[in-house]
């Protein structure tokens, strides 16, 4: 089944669970949104940095597909969009599926055909405005890519350039991103210099040739498969070899391809899927620090509260009593 919804009444549901924006009492400057429950369950997490450079980080479930239908409006940003999970369909109806990104802004046209199909959606996108992004590219003394030049301009027409791979460069960007270790003036420029990062790596769209093999197309597409049975048993993951198994690759394909993918090992990407969790948990202030454990797959409350400690640097009682509602 699938859900038809416009774009202004998603935005009024929004609205409606997001009476007030959560602040996140580690990253003050951080604005989390919830995802309407009436569609799914996640969050959407918005981190600014200097005037006109935005990172909007979206994670979801959807048991259901949504058919969204779009009206003719402009937004006068450019948006460097990163799909790390999920599928679906821009909004000229342009296909974008996990492990490729894109560049779209000006005004969206009017569609009803673009749809995100159920299940995780996980992307990072860094909204940029024009004028932004061409004093960096002057700032280092470099001329506007050709196919650049009407969007940086202003033109006031739908601009998408079609989606390639991520790379694994891109992929380490990313999840430095995801996972950034550090708090306060430190971060923000530790992402500042990650958005240029990738940024220049779109802009150029190629990068040194790695030292191992990159992966397949289908290669791609399994490890992603694996990445979904993973968090589907986050409470009693398959082992290294089965999970390969499971998915049709070897062990050593399966290592290789959450290096390139995402840029940590297989169970160093469940861990930080599962603090991650938790830390979301306890922001609702819904559960208790048990039930929060269990859910994430830890059996012992004081393995759980280490392992938070180690990820966050704050015990979970702690960053629950902090929480800013």
């Amino acid at each position: 089944m699938t859900i038809n919804i416009t774009v202004y009444d998603f935005w009024d549901l929004r609205k409606a669970a997001n009476p007030q924006l959560l602040i996140d009492p580690i990253h003050q400057e951080d604005r989390l949104c919830r995802y309407p429950q009436e569609l799914g369950e996640g969050y959407y997490r918005w981190i600014p940095l200097r005037e006109g450079i935005l990172i909007e980080i979206l994670e979801t479930y959807l048991p259901q597909s949504i058919k969204w239908i779009t009206h003719a409006h402009h937004q006068n940003s450019l948006e460097f969009g990163f799909t790390l999970a999920g599928l679906g369909q821009d909004c000229d109806g342009q296909p974008k599926k996990s492990g490729e990104d894109y560049i779209f802004g000006g005004v969206y046209p009017q569609s009803n055909n673009n749809i995100d199909g159920a299940g995780n959606l996980r992307w990072v996108s860094l909204i940029i405005k024009p004028e932004t992004l061409l004093t960096l590219i002057e700032s280092y003394g470099e001329q506007v890519p050709k196919d650049l030049e009407k969007a940086i301009a202003g033109v006031p027409e739908y601009f998408n350039l079609r989606p390639s791979l991520i790379t694994p460069a891109k992929q380490v960007a990313l999840q430095q991103i995801l996972h950034c270790p550090y708090q306060g003036l430190t971060r923000k420029m530790y992402l500042e210099s990650k958005v240029l990062e990738l940024v220049s790596l779109k802009l150029a769209d190629r990068v040194a040739a790695p030292t191992e093999k990159l992966l397949r197309l289908q290669e791609i597409d399994r490890i992603h498969h694996a990445r979904e049975i993973l968090l589907r048993n986050i409470c009693n993951p398959p082992s290294l070899i089965d999970l390969a198994r499971q998915v049709g690759i070897n062990e050593y394909t399966l290592k290789r391809g959450f290096r390139q993918i995402f840029g940590t090992t297989v169970f160093g990407y469940l861990h930080d899927y599962r603090m991650e969790q938790a830390r979301q948990l306890l922001l609702s202030g819904q559960m208790k620090i048990e039930q929060v454990a269990q859910i994430v797959g830890y059996v012992n409350r004081s393995r759980f509260a280490s392992a938070f400690r180690k990820k966050y640097g704050i015990n979970p009682k702690a960053y629950q009593t902090q929480k800013n509602i």
